[in-house]
């Protein structure tokens, strides 16, 4: 038995369901077999917004597998040396993805299977293969500023807010990373949840849409950025939301330094762009599939996320 996740989505948890067809099962590994090259370890290429990669493992400690696949590897990963061979084994995993409403893993009640999914998962597959953004070094940290560039509302710049020190090794250790997403960093809280807009309150969404997600973040305490929050919700935090339309939502963090900071699902803390630039400016970095810009919102200390 297989298990197969599309590390996709940054808020929502990536789909995953379980390949249990034996004969099914036997032809997907020996084609994976003979491709040399297609394989890579899981975590090691592209870990922006957009689809990472396809990840398999193995469900039995003792399975039997043909030499040189090991018990858990990626396949449309940027770090697999034959790109090309590896897509067109993730776009046949992928294509197993039932389509049956029945949850059979947790993640299902929210992120359920069907077949638009399937069909809009293999669209960012061709995507993610011919379109990958060539990365560029990171850019200095720029001078520690104000919202002036992007935010130009008088009313807005004299609402005061803590801006934290950017602290990714937080984040980044394994009993903390897959377990918290893009909304466990904006808001600055580690859950272990995979946190979702609105949960802690009954008022989550499934509806991927700038309105939908905005109305169950505010659920949860989270004011639009020129409603200016008091003293006493120290420390307050400015959270930036945007929206993979139909499909998922995305965070970012204000940091001391005058840079963003997000962490794209389960994967790293980072405060890059697609373009591994440095993240000055929410509105007009490189988010991959995340076009839709929500807008900005306080997150002072009585806002409760699960």
């Amino acid at each position: 038995m297989l298990r197969i996740e599309i590390d996709v989505f940054s808020g929502r948890p990536n789909p995953v369901w379980m390949l249990t067809d034996e004969a099914e099962t036997k032809r997907l590994i020996g084609a994976i077999a003979e491709a040399k090259g297609a394989l890579a370890k899981p975590g090691t290429g592209f870990t922006g917004l957009g689809l990472r990669e396809v990840r398999v493992s193995f469900m039995a400690d003792d399975p039997v597998r043909p030499r040189g696949v090991p018990q858990s590897f990626a396949l449309a990963s940027t770090a697999s040396a034959d790109l090309k061979a590896s897509g067109v084994l993730a776009r046949g995993l992928i294509e197993t993805m039932p389509v049956s409403p029945r949850i059979h893993q947790v993640e299902h009640a929210i992120t359920p299977l069907s077949r638009e999914l399937r069909d809009h998962m293999l669209e960012w597959l061709e995507r993610h293969l011919g379109d990958l953004p060539h990365p560029r070094p990171p850019q200095p940290t720029p001078r520690p500023s104000s919202l002036r560039t992007t935010i130009h509302d008088e009313k807005c710049e004299r609402c005061q807010y803590e801006v934290s020190k950017f602290n990714p090794a937080f984040w980044n250790r394994p009993a903390v990373q897959p377990y918290n997403n893009c909304y466990n960093y904006a808001r600055n809280w580690r859950t272990d949840t995979f946190a979702q807009p609105g949960r802690a309150h009954g008022a989550m969404t499934h509806t991927m849409a700038c309105p939908n997600v905005t109305t169950a973040a505010m659920a949860d305490g989270l004011v639009k950025r020129c409603q200016c929050l008091p003293p006493s919700e120290y420390p307050r935090r400015l959270m930036a939301l945007v929206i993979a339309p139909g499909w998922d939502y995305h965070w970012y963090r204000h940091q001391r330094g005058g840079f963003w900071g997000h962490k794209p699902g389960s994967t790293a803390a980072r405060n890059v762009d697609n373009s591994n630039v440095l993240i000055v400016n929410p509105e007009t970095c490189n988010r991959g599939p995340y076009t839709e810009f929500c807008g900005y919102f306080y997150a002072g200390r009585s806002v409760v996320i699960n």
